[in-house]
């Protein structure tokens, strides 16, 4: 036992001994040189332009080779900046990748180094890339490429993505189980790139794991912790291209798009937040393929209709291709709690009259739908089929409509009070009180669904319908913007591209001028850090230009509208 011990306390003391920490200027320095595990790389603070950085490295565990900027966030990475790794154990930490013009061909962070060297257990955090698009936005361009298996991108901030192509990709080999995690990241702002119809153009994901290729393959991801604000590229804010994924405890706040099982089987998307607004294009998550499990989830003011529904069942082909659309077989959708969404359920729909497949041996059970109007559509069956095979349980609804469907308990349970009332989180949910009916339905099935939306235990024989129980501890916290990305970005908007109240008030900058359009009249005042009014102006309704101060800092934004709401923001003037 003495001799294993010494020969430890040798190996860690002999680690420790020669690993260095070397600053470095260029590029080149980092992709030159030889480095061991425990090495710290240090880039100097300052603006590195068009910079190509190549890592090759192994570290170990306990040693991970560390790549990092002297002060965080103080690294600024621009112009065709990129950087690739390869090996195992690099962590790569605080650099801000800005303002850069990468064309296609190349990721400004790539989990590789050639088509055949790529970086397993390695990490990318507290990193941060905004505006960071070529000058042509059709360019197809990713900001993040992750190969290998076993890496993590978490507390990184990624913002304003405008050009075509996917924002983070899960590239899968044949033959290896990613295994990767994407936690508690900020991503936000971006807008579609539009046909000459109106129409979103494909391929504008925020995250795509794997692609129709290899969709069949076991992936093993998690997505975890992270905060999605207004990504407006496309229908599939991530589009699920493989098996066995996990998605929890994200937040997606005023988004056009969802989360879609595209592809592949086996998927969890647990105890996740949508928060729509009433925007029109809003959704929650569609479900293609087989053996999905969709519960504890929290739906609300979702304006998305057909694909875009809160919950999306989808109509499949008969023998279907890969990049089309596969029946759904054995899903469960339990426990979910869906409030004032244009349509909670749409059932067995798909766009084009070629897909016949219905969805089989799938049960929706122990979901709360409650609605404050009744003109919200609860299911919505869009085609009727004597072979779809749906067990509907223990589902309450307070009120709304139905197409092409006539339920009664205890399928459906209409006309119940479940007395929500708003939590206190940091979006503000609904959850049902001590004197809910939802109380009278609680339930013993499903033993694997534990806990709810907000980590309490559902107990044994006491789980009640929706995603919330009406007491006990809560250990899971809901995102939001200040406690996810990289810590120096502190949350704070560089260059606003569209922000909203409540479809009220948005504005961008372009050009050092602050574009508003406002649908309700009110004041917009912009202030300095130290609090000094420098533009203050009454807004009626319509679009309005001013000037923005000529001193680069940071500013606050604030309208108040005539009906008492009101909306303020952080901006950088550069």
């Amino acid at each position: 036992m003495k001799k294993t011990v010494s020969s430890f306390l040798i190996l860690f003391l002999s680690l420790t001994m020669f690993a260095r920490q070397v600053t470095v200027t260029t590029a080149s320095q980092i992709s030159g040189g030889s480095w061991s595990a425990g090495d710290t790389i240090v880039m100097k603070n300052g603006t590195w332009i068009n910079q190509a950085i190549t890592l090759k490295a192994t570290g170990t565990a306990t040693n991970p080779v560390v790549l990092k900027a002297q002060t965080p966030g103080s690294v600024i990475l621009s112009g065709s900046s990129h950087i690739g790794l390869s090996g195992s154990y690099i962590e790569v930490s605080s650099l801000f990748f800005k303002n850069g013009t990468l064309n296609t061909g190349s990721e400004i962070v790539g989990f590789r180094t050639s088509s055949s060297e790529f970086a397993n257990n390695c990490r990318l955090t507290n990193c941060a890339i905004v505006d960071c698009n070529p000058t042509d936005s059709t360019i197809d361009s990713k900001w993040v490429s992750l190969y290998g298996a076993n890496n993590r991108v978490d507390h990184c901030t990624f913002q304003n993505k405008s050009n075509m192509g996917t924002l983070l990709v899960v590239w899968l080999t044949s033959g290896i189980v990613p295994n990767h995690i994407v936690d508690n990241n900020y991503f936000g702002y971006r807008n579609s790139n539009v046909d000459a119809t109106g129409a979103e153009l494909n391929g504008q994901e925020i995250m795509r794991l794997g692609d129709s290729s290899t969709s069949m393959q076991t992936a093993g991801i998690q997505v975890t912790n992270n905060f999605f604000e207004h990504c407006n590229g496309e229908i599939e804010t991530i589009s699920n291209k493989s098996c066995g994924n996990y998605y929890s405890n994200n937040v997606f706040y005023e988004c056009n798009g969802m989360v879609t099982l595209r592809h592949g089987n086996g998927c969890t998307v647990d105890g996740n937040y949508f928060f729509g607004n009433k925007n029109s294009s809003s959704g929650g998550v569609r479900i293609i393929g087989e053996n999905h499990k969709v519960y504890n989830n929290y739906f609300e003011k979702l304006g998305g209709s057909g694909f875009r529904s809160a919950v999306c069942i989808v109509r499949g082909k008969l023998n279907s291709l890969a990049n089309e659309y596969f029946q759904v077989k054995n899903a469960l959708v339990a426990f979910n709690t869906m409030v004032d969404c244009s349509n909670a359920f749409t059932i067995n729909y798909n766009s084009s009259s070629t897909y016949t497949m219905p969805p089989i041996g799938t049960v929706i059970a122990n979901n709360n739908i409650y609605n404050t109007s009744s003109s919200n559509i609860n299911i919505n069956v869009n085609q009727i089929d004597p072979t779809m095979d749906i067990t509907w349980n223990n589902n309450l609804m307070n009120q709304g409509k139905y197409t092409n469907f006539t339920g009664s308990a205890p399928q459906v349970i209409i006309g119940r009070d479940p007395k929500l009332a708003l939590a206190g989180t940091s979006i503000n949910m609904y959850e049902p009180g001590s004197t809910s009916a939802l109380l009278s339905y609680a339930t013993s099935d499903y033993p694997d669904i534990a806990v709810d939306i907000r980590g309490r235990n559902r107990g044994t024989t006491t789980k009640v319908p929706g995603c919330s129980q009406t007491s006990g501890t809560t250990n899971r916290i809901m995102p939001n913007r200040s406690t996810t990305g990289a810590s120096f970005f502190n949350g704070v908007l560089t260059d606003i591209k569209s922000v909203s109240l409540d479809n009220g008030f948005k504005s961008f900058i372009s050009n050092r001028k602050l574009i508003t359009n406002s649908t309700v009249a009110g004041k917009l005042s912009v202030y300095d850090i130290s609090g000094k009014n420098v533009l203050e102006q009454n807004l009626s309704e319509g679009i309005s230009s001013n000037n923005l101060p000529t001193t680069a800092g940071v500013y606050i934004l604030k309208f108040i509208a005539e009906n008492g709401k009101n909306y303020s923001e952080k901006i950088i003037i550069n």
